[in-house]
C-alpha cells in the first residue's frame, strides 16, 4: 500500500497537460487601388487593422500552434494556411487550419493589417478581439466571442457581434450595432445611431442623429443625443440625459430616468419609477405597480399609474391624471386639472385652470390660486373628506353635499345660502358669486376655508 501511495505523490507532481508550442510569421503585401475594398475571413486570433493613405494592404500575422509534443505542433503549424486573394473586386484575406483537427491540438493566429484608410472593409471574425482604427470608408464587421472596437472613422458602420463588448468612437457617419450577451458603448457620432443588444449595458454619448435601441435585461444610458431617441428594454434601467428631440421610452421592469429634454416625452414602464425633469414640451408618463415623480414640463402632462404614487411640480400647460391605489400631489400646473383615482388622498395646489377630481376611498385636497380670475372646481369623493382652500374675497357660485358627513365652512367667508340649510347639503354663493365650486362627498366631511 505504502509504494502504491509513493506512485501517485509521484504522479502528481509532474506537470499536467504540458504542451509544446510551434510558431512561425507571415508577412504579404498587395495592391488595393481606389474604389476595391479589402475582405478578411479569420477566426481563433486577433484582427488589429490600422490605414494610411496609400493604395496598398499590408498583412502581417502571427501564427501558433500547440501540441503535446514539439514535433505535432510543429507539423500542425505546417498545415495552417493563410490565402491573400487578389481579384477584380479588391483583396480577400482568409485562414485555414486543418480539416483533421484533433481535439488535444490548437491553433491561433493574430492579424496586424495596414490598409488604404479610403477602401471599404469586409471582416469577419470568430474567437478573437478585433480592432479597427482610423478608417475613411463604409466597414462591416461581423465578430462572436471577441470584443470589437471601432475608432475613428467615416461613412456607414455595421457591428454584428456576441459574447462580447463593443466599443465605436468618433465615427462621421451612421452606425448600427447588433450585440448579444456584450456590452456596448457609442460616443461621438456624428450620425444616426441603431442598436440592437441583449444582457449587458448599453451607454451612448454624442450621437447627432438620433437613437434606437431594442435592448433586453440591462441598463441603457443616454447623454446628449440630437434628433429623436427611441428606447425599447426590459428588466433594466434606462437613463436619457440632455436629449435634444423627442424621446419615446417602452420599458418593463426597469426604472425610466429622463432630464433636460428639448422635445417631448412619452415613458412608459412596469414595476419601477418614473422620474423626469426638464422636459421641453408635452409629457406622457404611465407605469404599472410604480411612481411617477418629476418637475418641469413646458407644455401638458399626461400621467397613469396603478400602485404607484404620483408627484408633479411645475407643468406649463395641463394634467391629466388616472391612478389607482396610490396617492397624487400635483403643484404649479398652469393649466387645466383633471384626477380620476382611488384609495389615495389628491392634493393639488397652484393650479392655473380649472380642477376637475373624481376620486374614491381618498381624501381630496385643493387650494386655489391666489390672483387673477377664479376657475371653476369640480371635486368629488367618498370615505374620506374633501378640504377647500380658496382666496378670502373671491366669488364661487357653491354647490356642496355630503352624506354621512358635515358640511364646514371658514367663518371668514362671505357665503349666502339659498334654499334649504341642513348639515349635508349647502348651496349659495361665496362673495359676489362666479365660478362654479361643486363639491360631491359620501361617508366624508366637506372642509371650505379661505385664506
Amino acid at each position: 500500500m505504502r509504494s502504491v501511495i509513493l506512485l501517485l505523490l509521484i504522479s502528481s507532481a509532474l506537470p499536467a497537460n504540458a504542451r509544446e508550442e510551434a510558431r512561425r510569421d507571415f508577412s504579404k503585401s498587395a495592391a488595393l487601388p481606389a474604389g476595391r475594398s479589402l475582405r478578411v475571413e479569420h477566426q481563433f486570433g486577433r484582427v488589429r487593422i490600422r490605414t494610411h493613405a496609400g493604395n496598398q494592404v499590408q498583412i502581417n500575422a502571427v501564427i501558433r500552434c500547440s501540441a503535446p509534443t514539439a514535433d505535432e505542433a510543429r507539423r500542425g503549424l505546417d498545415q495552417v494556411q493563410i490565402i491573400v486573394d487578389e481579384g477584380a473586386s479588391g483583396v480577400a484575406v482568409r485562414t485555414n487550419y486543418p480539416r483533421n483537427w484533433t481535439h488535444n491540438v490548437s491553433y491561433a493566429a493574430d492579424f496586424e493589417i495596414v490598409m488604404p484608410e479610403s477602401a471599404p472593409l469586409d471582416l469577419r471574425n470568430r474567437f478573437g478581439e478585433t480592432d479597427v482604427a482610423g478608417l475613411h470608408s463604409a466597414a462591416t464587421i461581423n465578430s462572436g466571442n471577441g470584443n470589437v472596437t471601432l475608432i475613428g472613422g467615416r461613412g456607414r458602420q455595421r457591428i454584428e457581434n456576441s459574447f462580447g463588448s463593443v466599443e465605436v468612437r468618433t465615427i462621421e457617419g451612421d452606425v448600427t450595432i447588433n450585440n448579444g450577451n456584450g456590452r456596448v458603448t457609442a460616443a461621438d457620432i456624428n450620425g444616426a445611431v441603431d442598436i440592437t443588444d441583449r444582457f449587458d449595458t448599453i451607454r451612448v454619448v454624442n450621437a447627432t442623429r438620433g437613437l434606437t435601441v431594442h435592448s433586453n435585461n440591462g441598463n441603457i444610458e443616454a447623454e446628449n443625443i440630437g434628433g429623436l431617441t427611441t428606447i425599447g428594454n426590459s428588466f433594466g434601467r434606462v437613463t436619457v440625459r440632455d436629449a435634444k428631440g423627442d424621446v419615446r421610452v417602452q420599458n418593463q421592469n426597469g426604472e425610466v430616468i429622463a432630464t433636460d429634454v428639448t422635445g417631448a416625452a412619452d415613458l412608459h414602464t412596469s414595476f419601477s419609477a418614473i422620474s423626469f425633469s426638464r422636459i421641453g414640451k408635452a409629457l406622457t408618463a404611465q407605469a404599472q405597480n410604480s411612481a411617477i415623480r418629476g418637475d418641469t414640463v413646458g407644455e401638458s402632462a399626461t400621467l397613469e399609474t396603478s400602485f404607484g404614487s404620483i408627484d408633479v411640480r411645475g407643468v406649463k400647460g395641463g394634467a391629466r391624471v388616472t391612478t389607482g391605489n396610490s396617492g397624487v400631489r400635483l403643484d404649479g400646473i398652469g393649466g387645466d386639472v383633471y384626477v380620476k383615482g382611488s384609495f389615495g388622498g389628491v392634493t393639488v395646489t397652484n393650479a392655473g385652470g380649472p380642477i376637475t377630481v373624481e376620486n374614491q376611498n381618498g381624501s381630496v385636497t385643493v387650494e386655489a390660486r391666489a390672483g387673477g380670475a377664479c376657475q371653476p372646481l369640480a371635486l368629488r369623493t367618498n370615505f374620506a373628506p374633501i378640504r377647500v382652500t380658496i382666496p378670502r374675497g373671491a366669488g364661487y357660485n357653491l354647490a356642496a353635499h355630503t352624506s354621512f358627513g358635515r358640511i364646514h365652512t371658514d367663518g371668514g367667508l362671505q357665503v349666502s345660502v339659498s334654499g334649504d340649510i341642513t348639515p349635508d347639503t349647502l348651496t349659495g354663493r361665496i362673495g359676489a358669486g362666479g365660478c362654479d365650486l361643486r363639491l360631491n362627498n359620501q361617508n366624508g366631511g366637506i372642509d371650505i376655508v379661505g385664506r
